[in-house]
């Protein structure tokens, strides 16, 4: 039996190794490998000539391959792309915009499979398709110039990357005339031209200019900025997007608008018939703004800019106010867990002596321990942009809130904080020297409000002054005496770019006024006026 299985193996074994004779097992021998040879890659990029080598900017490129004995070619356009051809000519389109080269590798296969390969550098212009209605308000169709619109608070700021608004810095009006960007003039051109007209030299944060262009030797100063860096002007190209509902516009690698901080890339945040409002992000996620105009820029600041009276109470009446002006509020349940009702009676609300009194009682009333006065200007008198003065003498006792300030007329649609709220003037008579601004939004509302205090009036119970705001699609500016002590930069994403009405009333105690004196019996908030400009 051993012996039979030794012969049954060497059987097997020989018929096994019988079929290795030809490929197919036919006995014939294995083909002969074909390798191409002599392989030649012609490129033409579209619309290249002496004047534009690198192309017209559609980014077609027309490929073609020949060698011997090739059955088949493989283009591949170092995009990650490739295309298969058997006749050995294709056409490309690149479409990274500017000028971009690419490495080409070409394979050239034989019947049997073998290949060679050549490999080539292309270097193709794609010209940006820009979006037309971007295009349309940077260049007016044609070409437009744009200037820093100095005359505005806030026409230059920063603030955090998370918002589309300033909330950091604001620039007062003409604050930096002692740098190289108020003459600076920027050219847009529909056919995505740009020039930037420096007059010498430009503003910028220094690291960057060096970065950029190349050291002057100038030093920065403690901000590390140059204020004047010596530049010449330049020429450079744009286009413009809509992505992300995000309208941006995007320079070669050496334009900027501006205060320059290493960006070449902007989104247009707002913009009106002659005016828009840029937003760069730097490399330390700050969020820089200028807003632009293309006209004249005017020699008037702000502040000064409103001189047209619209609208006033000089109160030179008695008795009841004027219900073609205000209208009362009258409610015993309000917010900020205040103490008071609120009435329409001459013991809280009166003109007399050229004067509105609003007086806070100590009585019971409506539930409530308080009586007081609150009264609106709302649908007498809504309105968009200008400046408010109102002149007033504060109540002085603890526990008084009086409040001038308003209020965004569509509140009932909106709610607050959405409708937005533009506080004049908050006092209290427990911080009698403190006198605060503030607005309100969906960012900023209750005690996070952007506010600011000043303790440089310490007269406000015993002297009238003028509480002031300057309201701008730019700004909000607040003044005591023509005096400004705080500046909130203004823009499209706030809710400050519609009408608001006007708002007089002091409240009583709550999470502003604090503790009633124990002893408190009244005392009265006088308002000798409320004039309303506009341009």
């Amino acid at each position: 039996m051993k012996g039979m299985y030794k012969l049954f193996l060497l059987i097997l074994l020989a018929f096994s190794c019988s079929g290795e004779q030809g490929v197919n097992g036919d006995g014939n021998e294995p083909p002969t490998e074909i390798i191409p040879s002599n392989l030649v890659v012609n490129i033409e990029v579209d619309g290249a000539d002496d004047n534009n080598p690198n192309g017209n900017g559609t980014g077609l490129v027309k490929f073609t391959a020949s060698a011997n004995d090739a059955v088949n070619y493989s283009f591949r356009f170092g995009t990650g792309e490739s295309i298969e051809s058997s006749s050995g000519s294709v056409e490309y389109t690149y479409t990274d915009v500017g000028t971009k080269t690419y490495n080409i590798n070409v394979l050239a296969y034989s019947s049997t499979g073998n290949f060679i390969s050549l490999g080539k550098t292309v270097t193709v212009y794609v010209v940006p398709v820009s979006d037309e209605d971007i295009l349309a308000i940077l260049t007016g169709g044609d070409e437009k110039t744009w200037k820093v619109n100095a005359s505005y608070d806030s026409h230059f700021s920063l603030g955090s990357k998370d918002h589309k608004y300033p909330s950091w810095w604001e620039a007062p009006s003409f604050s930096k005339s002692n740098s190289g960007f108020y003459d600076d003039e920027y050219i847009f051109k529909s056919d995505g031209t740009y020039s930037h007209k420096t007059n010498g030299d430009v503003y910028g944060k220094a690291k960057y200019l060096n970065q950029t262009f190349g050291s002057t030797g100038q030093a920065a100063n403690s901000d590390g900025e140059i204020e004047k860096f010596n530049l010449s002007n330049y020429e450079g190209s744009f286009y413009v997007k809509n992505e992300d509902d995000e309208r941006k516009i995007i320079f070669n690698n050496k334009s900027f608008v501006g205060f320059y901080v290493g960006q070449h890339e902007y989104t247009l945040e707002c913009n009106s018939e002659n005016s828009i409002l840029l937003r760069s992000v730097d490399t330390d996620n700050n969020a820089w703004y200028i807003w632009l105009t293309d006209n004249d820029v005017s020699t008037t600041p702000s502040k000064d800019m409103f001189t047209n009276l619209i609208w006033s109470d000089e109160f030179d009446y008695s008795g009841k106010l004027d219900s073609n002006k205000w209208a009362y509020e009258v409610s015993n349940s309000w917010y900020n867990e205040e103490l008071q009702a609120t009435t329409d009676r001459l013991e809280n609300v009166r003109v007399d002596n050229g004067l509105l009194k609003i007086t806070a009682k100590k009585e019971n009333y409506g539930g409530k321990n308080y009586t007081s006065g609150r009264v609106r200007t709302y649908q007498k008198l809504d309105f968009t942009y200008g400046r408010v003065d109102i002149r007033a003498k504060m109540p002085s006792k603890a526990g008084t809130w009086p409040a001038l300030w308003m209020l965004g007329s569509n509140y009932a649609s909106l709610d607050w904080p959405k409708c937005g709220e533009i506080d004049i003037l908050e006092h209290a008579g427990n911080r009698l020297n403190q006198i605060q601004s503030t607005v309100h939004h969906p960012d900023k509302y209750a005690g996070s409000g952007d506010t600011n205090v000043t303790h440089e009036y310490n007269d406000v119970s015993t002297k009238f002054h003028i509480y002031s705001v300057v309201w701008t699609e730019k700004a909000l500016t607040f003044y005591v005496d023509d005096k400004p002590f705080h500046i909130v930069g203004n823009a499209c994403d706030l809710p400050f770019n519609w009408d608001f009405n006007i708002i007089v009333n002091v409240a009583m105690g709550g999470t502003y006024g604090g503790t009633v004196d124990p002893n408190f019996d009244f005392d009265t908030m006088e308002v000798d006026y409320v004039r309303v400009y506009q341009k």
